[in-house]
């Protein structure tokens, strides 16, 4: 649980440089900087079954789908893992601690799509605690992912103050998480994966199942690890700026992200305030097959987060709220890694590296300028990127020198090198071909004696 803000200089090492680059720590969780969710099927044939130790090493937190209720819309919570997937089902904790021995967090997950929970007064408060706690001490999960839908939080008539609810179904839930997290110190994580009408859908309307998540993310906002809305399974949406924006395109990522990150007026008057960067994630269908709609390519959803991590515009129509970016936006969360697996790992494929040399992008701004950099800095920089078939790389040589560029696949291996051994300065241009290889990420160094290495990403998408 985010409960201090305590924050620190760490050194972020590219380009032969060592730049501080200011972030936020939960360090109880031990959690990475730039995080990809997945959620795992506790049930088999859809569109397969995979064991816990079969996921891909690409996603840092693995939501188990789900803890239901013991009865239709009741509190009481019940989990056993498939035994299609699991007949032993010790061997579904040795495969959680495998898991978590590896660094990765297991949560469970509660509720879904077809499993409604109802909290809707003391007792039924007190039930959801006791039997969440004998899952937990059952099988050793690192905290909770609140997936509430059909109608699990309902805005009662009358009730349109999100800081104070009224609502049964509402204020009794938020108290069950509440005392929920009063058993645990500050390494428990709690997720949140609203639909978007619960949560953004405040903006327009306020009632009903329109902003019902708002009073919840509101109470527990201090308590709250990250937050993924499902960008997926819904229909256009108002953005802060009162423009409507649909769905599978950047500008509706990056509208409805910027809510959470900025903050929002509420249909009838009041402000909900913006989340912690570091507390903001987005939702996405792992194919098209995954969700009745929301499927996004992975050119566009690189656009959309590197210009809400960076600030660098893609052309769009949404103007984010800060200009600058938000440097510690926490990442992306997908439904699900079963079908990720199905869809031949796209989704891990297409952006954990992405989000793993965000950094470097922003690195590569400051090489662009030169600002604030050693007399002996090689600065570059590259276009058309994303490209498709050509990319050009142009870079200065601050003295005579000879030099090496390299191109890389994300694995490291070496799939193009020029090496000069004349010694050169000033500008230099060098144009690659790819091709020969698929979409994916790559990456270019270019390193010459007595002077910084520099480095960068390069998109090719076809």
């Amino acid at each position: 649980m985010i409960r201090s803000r305590l924050r620190y200089l760490s050194p972020f090492f590219t380009a032969g440089l060592i730049i501080c680059i200011l972030f936020s720590a939960v360090s109880a969780q031990q959690l990475p900087e730039r995080l990809l969710v997945g959620y795992w099927h506790n049930w088999g044939n859809s569109p397969n079954s995979l064991r816990l130790t079969e996921l891909p090493d690409a996603y840092d937190v693995i939501n188990v789908s789900f803890a239901v209720p013991s009865e239709q819309m009741g509190a009481e919570m019940i989990f056993t893992p498939d035994p299609g997937i699991y007949p032993i089902g010790a061997e579904f904790i040795d495969d959680i601690q495998a898991l978590q021995t590896q660094g990765k967090k297991v949560l469970i997950s509660i509720g879904g799509a077809t499993a409604p929970i109802h909290v809707e007064n003391a007792d039924d408060a007190a039930l959801f605690v006791s039997s969440m706690l004998e899952l937990f001490d059952q099988y050793g999960f690192d905290g909770m992912d609140i997936d509430l839908e059909g109608g699990s939080l309902l805005l009662d008539a009358g009730d349109t103050d999100f800081q104070n609810p009224t609502s049964p179904r509402i204020v009794y839930f938020i108290q069950a998480v509440q005392d929920l997290l009063a058993d645990y110190g500050d390494g428990f994580i709690l997720t949140s994966a609203p639909e978007t009408a619960y949560v953004q859908g405040g903006h327009s309307a306020y009632g009903g199942i329109w902003g019902a998540y708002l009073p919840v993310l509101h109470a527990l906002r201090e308590d709250l690890t990250f937050v993924h809305v499902q960008l997926y399974n819904t229909g256009s949406m108002f953005g802060r700026d009162g423009n409507i924006y649909e769905s599978s395109t950047a500008d509706f990522h990056v509208a409805m992200a910027d809510m959470l990150l900025a903050g929002f007026a509420v249909s009838g008057g009041s402000y909900f305030d913006p989340f912690n960067a570091e507390q903001v994630a987005i939702g996405l269908p792992a194919s098209n097959q995954a969700a009745g709609s929301g499927y996004t390519s992975p050119v566009l959803v690189h656009d959309a987060v590197t210009y809400i991590v960076l600030g660098e515009p893609y052309g769009g129509s949404y103007q984010l709220s800060n200009i600058e970016g938000y440097s510690e936006f926490r990442g992306l969360m997908t439904w699900s890694i079963n079908w990720d697996v199905d869809n031949n790992l796209e989704f891990a494929n297409s952006y954990r590296t992405f989000l793993d040399t965000l950094d470097i992008d922003a690195v590569q701004n400051q090489l662009e300028s030169g600002f604030g950099l050693p007399h002996n800095a090689i600065l570059s920089s590259v276009y058309p990127n994303p490209f498709n078939s050509q990319v050009s790389i142009t870079f200065d040589l601050p003295q005579s020198t000879r030099f090496d560029l390299i191109i890389t696949d994300i694995t490291g291996r070496i799939l193009e090198k020029t090496f000069c051994s004349a010694n050169w300065s000033g500008r230099q241009q060098y144009h690659w071909n790819a091709d020969g290889y698929p979409s994916g990420i790559y990456l270019y160094q270019i390193a010459a004696p007595g002077l910084s290495t520099t480095s960068g990403r390069l998109l090719l998408v076809k």
